[in-house]
């Protein structure tokens, strides 16, 4: 028997097998040099979802971004549940520097993700997104600098600069990246202030281009500030004196409203006192804001990361790398710090943090839609059962279910029973009355099918 539908899903049950469609053949491929015959295709075919995901594919590859936004936005205008389509779009928008579209493409995705890894994977995209968010309201808020000046700025926010080294034992350089995580650590455990994220301080300052001497230059560190609209800026230097095997700490503390240098630290010791002498700096730097602190914060900030300082070496190197965008090799550095001390519990987030980073970047764009050799399938994404009433993608396929198969209907459908030739077995009763009848033969409406092979 050969039996003619339209339907919104195919849900398979047991070892079900769902024919291929032959009236609804799909394109070869969806590189840029075939997108004339893809477009040729869909003309003929306006209305076919998978067409229409495939087209956008090919423009998504061609770098062609809005052409691919607007056809796979057709697609799901028609088909809101199709997975590849929602995962290609959110990786258009990102193209399209859209990141909010984008966030909202990927959150759909992920209620539409059928598995843990489909899951895994969206979440670590998102991770990603979030590091070209920071990059992107870094640059809005230099192209509105104009209009930031003149607001006031967020009451007790600090933003620390990334300290600038100095000295000449390259091997500790990573220190100053280390240091200015201590910083915002520390100062973060005081109940007054709010300190900006190190991503995002660390965001403008690259857009910005800041040179060493510009980091600890007041004036500059007034107008960075103010971008972010922190009321105080910490910035300073790290350096290293090898006649005496020490390393020194200097910080100041600038009003960016006016470039006024309102507080300073300063603290120099051996290289394995280096976390006493951070620890010096920063309740200077508290002490030049006129802030009293309780005995609780007092022994929050004196609590040390940890006590290996090659493990904390291992993690400034993790961070910048981080801030390079090699999250593998972050990955890496992070992980070291946590083999030498398993309780480094700061290595250990950031560790987790930059393996979502590195596994974003890894996984290509096929995979993260679900879908083999670049193309989507009338079922990519599908399989979920529906509920009566949903509308779906809209698919006509031809099937013919061999002797011994089950044919059921879920959901309401339509099956034409009128025009088909006689099936070599005695057709199996509907499992429920559905639609309306239909004067030429059969029912009407929107059809799930499932054939199930003995």
């Amino acid at each position: 028997m050969t039996v003619r539908f339209t339907l919104a899903v195919l849900t398979v049950s047991g070892a079900a097998l769902v024919s291929g469609c032959a009236s609804n053949p799909q394109p070869k491929g969806a590189t840029p040099a075939e997108i004339p015959s893809l477009e040729a295709d869909l003309q003929r075919h306006p209305n076919d979802v998978s067409r229409m995901v495939n087209l956008g594919i090919a423009y998504y590859n061609a770098k062609d971004y809005q052409k691919a936004r607007d056809v796979l936005a057709s697609a799901l205008a028609i088909s809101k549940t199709n997975y590849p389509a929602t995962i290609y779009q959110g990786l258009t928008y990102e193209e399209l520097g859209q990141l909010a579209q984008a966030r909202a493409s990927y959150t759909s995705a992920a209620a539409l993700a059928t598995s843990q890894q489909q899951k895994s994977e969206i979440a670590n995209r998102m991770a990603l997104l979030t590091r070209k968010e920071l990059q992107q309201a870094a640059q809005q808020a230099i192209a509105q600098e104009s209009q930031l000046a003149s607001q006031p700025p967020v009451e007790n926010s600090v933003a620390v600069f990334p300290f600038r080294y100095v000295g000449t034992n390259q091997d500790l350089e990573p220190l100053s990246r280390g240091v200015t995580h201590l910083m915002i650590t520390d100062l973060s455990r005081v109940s007054r202030l709010k300190l900006l994220e190190r991503e995002r301080v660390q965001a403008l300052v690259d857009e910005l281009k800041l040179t060493d001497d510009g980091r600890v230059d007041a004036t500059t560190g007034a107008r960075s500030g103010r971008l972010l609209r922190a009321a105080r800026v910490v910035q300073g230097s790290l350096q290293d004196v090898p006649t005496n095997n020490q390393l020194k700490l200097d910080a100041d503390l600038v009003n960016a409203t006016n470039a006024a240098v309102v507080g300073t630290g300063s603290g120099s010791d051996k290289i394995q006192q280096f976390f006493d002498v951070e620890k010096k700096v920063v309740f200077q730097l508290i002490q030049g804001m006129g802030i009293t602190l309780s005995p609780a914060e007092q022994r929050a900030i004196s609590e040390r990361p940890t006590a290996d300082l090659q493990a904390f070496l291992a993690f400034s190197k993790g961070l910048e790398a981080e801030d390079r965008g090699d999250y593998k090799a972050a990955e890496g550095y992070f992980n070291a710090a946590v083999q030498r001390d398993p309780n480094f519990r700061a290595a250990a987030d950031r560790q987790a943090a930059n393996e979502q980073l590195s596994s974003a970047i890894s996984v290509p764009p096929p995979q993260l839609a679900g879908i083999q050799g670049g193309l989507a399938s009338p079922t990519s994404g599908l399989g979920t059962t529906i509920g009566r009433g949903q509308t779906l993608q809209d698919l006509t396929v031809n099937t013919i279910p061999s002797t011994g198969s089950t044919l059921g209907v879920q959901a309401g459908g339509s099956i034409n029973t009128g025009q088909t030739t006689p099936p070599t077995s005695p057709r199996p009763a509907l499992p429920e009355t559905i639609g309306t009848t239909n004067p030429g033969g059969g029912l009407t409406g929107n059809v799930i099918i499932i054939i199930t092979r003995p």
